[in-house]
């Protein structure tokens, strides 16, 4: 019997999409769970064997300068609250952290694995820089793991139901120029993989959470258009998107080639390395 097996897990950020699919498939898979909210205190984490911090604001709204930092407080902060407890409880054996491929330069000509420190100037980036910093502080008392997620795919949640609105309207809607890479991961697999780093120890570190085949804007929207009855084409210049989502509209506009070389190193497979025809 594996040791990990009887883990007590606690989880931040469970009301989410990712926490709330984490959670169960965590008891699924026959560990124990208990929810941290934001205002946890120390005794909290002492039945804790491992944190999964998934603590953090919607990232999608526009960026106005009072919710930049609702965004790294939110994120930050709430790390920090984590590092502090955990320095005092040696009975933490893991702290998975996240973060997203967003920092990396945005570049689609560029495949990046994590040993990459070629990062981009802009607030996405060197908010996951503080992020990181900050959850990285908990390495000399505790193994640490970095979780750089791209863009969780579910038929169910996540980004998917959302990229394929204007599909159910009859119209495949191709974002800026549409050669810019999109690093997306399956939720399935996803919380597979934090399942294989929970069991596996010699992982620590950043990890890409991607597959190894990302997507460019244009290949995915016709992708997921190929599943409706799609009477026309259109592209959403960038102007537009400055103008409805200001800063945040980088997110969308500008790509990164996310390689998940950690995690195809240390044996893990992927369900769907490509991207799955049927998802509806």
């Amino acid at each position: 019997m594996n040791e990990s097996s009887s883990y007590t897990i606690g989880v931040t950020g469970s009301s989410g999409f990712l926490g709330s699919n984490l959670v169960e498939y965590l008891l699924q898979s026959g560990f124990s769970v208990k929810l941290l909210k934001r205002d946890f205190n120390n005794q909290d984490l002492a039945l804790c064997d491992v944190i999964i911090n998934l603590s953090g604001a919607n990232i999608s709204k526009r960026w106005s300068k009072s919710y930049k930092k609702v965004l790294e407080s939110s994120r930050v902060d709430t790390t920090a609250k984590i590092v502090s407890a955990i320095k005092d409880r040696p009975n933490i054996k893991l702290l998975i952290n996240t973060s997203a491929t967003g920092i990396y330069k945005q570049d689609s000509t560029i495949i990046q694995d994590e040993s990459s420190n070629l990062f981009e100037d802009d607030f996405l980036s060197l908010l996951c820089k503080k992020w990181e910093e900050e959850a990285l502080k908990a390495a000399p008392y505790t193994r640490v793991v970095i979780m750089r997620l791209g863009v969780v795919m579910s038929k169910n949640g996540g980004a998917l139901p959302k990229l394929a609105l204007p599909a159910k309207f009859g119209v495949a809607a191709i974002t800026g120029e549409g050669d810019q890479y999109i690093s997306w991961i399956m939720l399935e697999d996803l919380l597979r993989a934090i399942t294989h780093i929970i069991n596996n120890q010699s992982i620590s570190g950043v990890v890409n959470f991607t597959t190894p085949y990302p997507l460019t804007n244009r290949e995915l929207t016709l992708r997921i258009a190929s599943e409706y009855r799609v009477f026309f084409k259109m592209r959403i210049p960038e102007t537009v998107l400055k103008l409805v989502m200001g800063e945040a509209s980088s997110v969308l506009i500008k790509g990164v080639r996310a390689y998940p070389g950690v995690l195809e190193k240390s044996g893990f497979t992927f369900v769907y390395p490509n991207f799955p025809k049927k998802n509806r």
